[in-house]
């Protein structure tokens, strides 16, 4: 990608750096589904097209040595598009989440990040992270001591061998291992950037791509969501953050 040229960066055509686009979506959650295409078709963006796609997301009954079944499927899930996006021979994959939000500004942001990173010599690009917005400039930071999530973040198609093996490396160790064993998987990506020498991970200076507040699927789920009477109550308040996110972000 680094000397990709993008015809018309403008009005959604960011997408068009990256070979595939893929959406991490479980079958059940229409509803994460259905607000990510409002998210895109905020900005005019078609969803889904030729390059952008939902990817099935996994979900397993078993733990297997994760925190939870719903860990595992995320991990199973993330490491089915890099895996699929490796045998394809995809110069480069952007990878999103089923909850994610975008910036105001989206499109001149997203297209101002996307000529700052061809001049990069990357291998993961996070423009989601919980870092916080930098002043200055938009720019790509390196990232010495990785903590981003992994809602939004693009793999170089060079990386992708690499990855997908230390990935598969990670389900075959028990839990607890030195090397990497059973995690989260935004840990497991923060893991393979610390330890494979040569890896060039960058973060852009500004948070692009935030999460929607929605109920989970990882991990035990909070009252507003453990009694349906409560429903109405949930979704109220979940669209009042995001109102107040999108407003401030």
């Amino acid at each position: 990608m680094r000397h990709q040229k993008i015809a018309n960066p403008d009005h959604g055509e960011w997408l068009a750096a990256f070979d595939q686009v893929r959406i991490i979506n479980l079958r059940s959650r229409t509803d994460r589904r259905n607000e990510t295409m409002r998210e895109f078709t905020r900005y005019d963006w078609p969803i889904p097209d030729s390059r952008v796609s939902f990817f099935d997301a996994m979900a397993p009954q078993e733990a297997a040595g994760f925190p939870s079944a719903g860990v595992r499927g995320c991990f199973l899930s993330h490491l089915g598009v890099l895996r699929e996006a490796w045998r394809a021979g995809c110069g480069s994959v952007l990878v999103l989440e089923d909850d994610i939000a975008f910036t105001r500004d989206m499109d001149r942001q997203a297209s101002m990040a996307v000529r700052s990173l061809q001049e990069q010599d990357w291998d993961i690009a996070y423009f989601g992270h919980d870092y916080g917005n930098q002043p200055g400039d938009l720019s790509w930071i390196p990232v010495l001591e990785p903590r981003p999530l992994a809602h939004c973040y693009a793999v170089n198609g060079r990386a992708l061998p690499a990855l997908v093996a230390f990935l598969e490396q990670v389900l075959q160790r028990p839990p607890g291992h030195p090397d990497g064993g059973p995690m989260h998987f935004d840990g497991a990506l923060s893991t393979f950037v610390k330890r494979t020498p040569g890896v060039r991970a960058f973060r852009c200076s500004r948070n692009l791509v935030y999460q929607r507040p929605s109920r989970t699927d990882l991990h035990a789920v909070s009252v507003l969501d453990r009694y349906s009477w409560l429903a109405p109550v949930a979704q109220l308040y979940r669209a009042i953050k995001r109102l107040y996110w999108r407003r401030v972000r």
